[in-house]
């Protein structure tokens, strides 16, 4: 079953970015596509090498990256 994250913001290399994680890959394309199911919807902020998510059914995480980077996203959970 494949997971996907349509994200809306900067920081992912386009205003509208989509990723696709299938069992052992990952593809990331530059277009909007809406789950068949959507799981949750977050807000991703990414600040050197801190990400904080904030999700309704997630609540409040904060997890540490190992490279720096700059992102602020609006997410939509789902599977294909």
């Amino acid at each position: 079953m494949k997971k996907i994250y349509t994200e809306i913001g900067f920081g992912n290399g386009s205003l509208l970015s989509t990723e696709i994680e299938g069992e052992d890959s990952e593809v990331r394309v530059k277009r909007f596509i809406i789950p068949k199911k959507i799981t949750g919807v977050y807000f991703r902020f990414w600040v050197f090498k801190r990400v904080l998510i904030i999700s309704p059914f997630g609540g409040l995480t904060i997890k540490k990256k190992n490279r720096n980077n700059l992102k602020l996203l609006f997410g939509i959970e789902g599977i294909a």
